[in-house]
């Protein structure tokens, strides 16, 4: 065998040899396995430990918040301020009244007046109604508190004084209107831890 034929049968050996590589890198399945890193999570979740329930409570049935107990509380007094609010009030109420509402007004204000408070009012009212009596034609009064001076509060001995600066409007029978300023002194006497009105005075 000359040099030429082994060469040309070399030759022919290396090409099957590249053409078998070529088909086995291309058709052949890739065998190395690849090992997948799964991402890095930067915000762990930690799995909390399972919590077993032993109420037979549904969590419709809980109560949200914690419960007050108002007994604990610490009882409130009485003190000047709140006296204060209270004479504001009670003077709104007892200087507006007109005929056509009859005078109720004196009547609403009995839960916070002492009994001899009480009688006066009553026999005030008996008399206004008698004298002025609605007829169709109106008249009444509207006050308006503006404020109020607390002249003495003595808790130990049960007693109070509180002047109510007002501005009132007079509507009189024949349909004209009146505006002034005027105080009502009212003095306060405690019954059984309840501070009510014992007189009311208008002053000039």
């Amino acid at each position: 065998m000359n040099n030429n034929k082994k060469l040309g049968i070399f030759i022919i050996v290396v090409g099957l040899l590249l053409i078998a590589a070529i088909i086995y890198f291309i058709f052949m399945p890739n065998r190395t396995a690849t090992i997948e890193t799964p991402p890095v999570d930067n915000n762990p979740l930690v799995q909390l430990p399972a919590v077993i329930e032993t109420s037979s409570t549904t969590p419709g049935d809980r109560p949200r918040y914690k419960e007050y107990d108002l007994s604990q509380e610490a009882e409130h007094k009485t003190n000047g301020d709140d006296l204060a609010k209270l004479a504001s009030a009670f003077a709104e109420r007892l200087g507006s009244y007109s005929n056509q509402s009859n005078y109720s007004n004196f009547e609403d204000l009995n839960i916070f007046m002492t009994a001899s408070m009480r009688d006066w009012a009553k026999n005030y009212v008996e008399n206004t109604r008698r004298d002025n009596p609605y007829n169709g034609t109106y008249y009444g009064v509207t006050t308006k508190a503006v404020s109020t001076e607390v002249v003495d509060f003595n808790d130990a001995q049960s007693s109070a004084e509180v002047v109510v600066s007002t501005q009132r409007r007079e509507t009189t029978l024949d349909g004209g209107e009146n505006n002034y300023q005027q105080n009502l002194r009212l003095t306060f006497i405690k019954e059984a831890d309840q501070w009510l009105v014992d007189g009311a005075y208008w002053l000039k």
